[in-house]
């Protein structure tokens, strides 16, 4: 178990919550083949922040725990991120894309597939390893972590944006205040 503060406590699990979380995904990224053409750039943005805010809550609490593992933590943590990383480019695209578009629902495929694809891997690989490195209460404290890391996080994708401490942190406060700026403007 690895050294670090444990101030905030959860009632949930931070795999209950990560498995949750992709229940969800999955769930609404379901929704694009019923949502009518003139309702794809609210659905969109939906699903924008409910993707980047999951990503970077992950990137913050789950991935440096999982670099520590013995057995090819770093390997299994760059592999998730650097899937992250494509799913956020690829979100960046579709956001400069009419929603209403035969191009977009194409992009959008490609998109669920990707963060289907990734959903999936860490299920398979990335959660078992966290179970074996923590306890279950340090799992509750880090489900604790996860949610406040997902509560703070931008909500829009960064794909250039550092991934790693201290970097992510520090880009995070500023671009999570940059964008509730935008988010304000746009529901204005």
């Amino acid at each position: 178990m690895a050294d670090r503060p444990m101030t905030t406590m959860s009632t949930t699990d931070v795999i209950e919550l990560l498995l949750a979380d992709h229940e969800e995904a999955k769930s609404l990224l379901g929704r694009f083949d019923h949502t009518e053409r003139t309702e794809r750039a609210a659905y969109f943005y939906e699903v924008v922040t409910a993707l980047v805010r999951h990503e970077v809550a992950e990137e913050r609490v789950v991935y440096p725990i999982i670099r520590h593992a013995p057995s090819g933590g770093e390997q299994e943590a760059k592999a998730r991120i650097a899937e992250q990383s494509e799913v956020e480019k690829l979100l960046v695209a579709l956001e400069k894309l009419d929603a209403s578009s035969e191009e977009f629902a194409i992009e959008f495929a490609t998109l669920q597939r990707a963060v289907l694809a990734h959903a999936s891997a860490e299920e398979a690989t990335t959660f078992p390893v966290l179970k074996e490195m923590e306890d279950a209460e340090s799992r509750l404290a880090l489900g604790g972590l996860y949610e406040l890391a997902k509560a703070k996080a931008p909500s829009h994708p960064h794909p250039h944006a550092p991934q790693t401490p201290p970097g992510d942190v520090i880009f995070g406060v500023v671009a999570s205040l940059f964008d509730k700026a935008r988010d304000a403007v746009r529901s204005a």
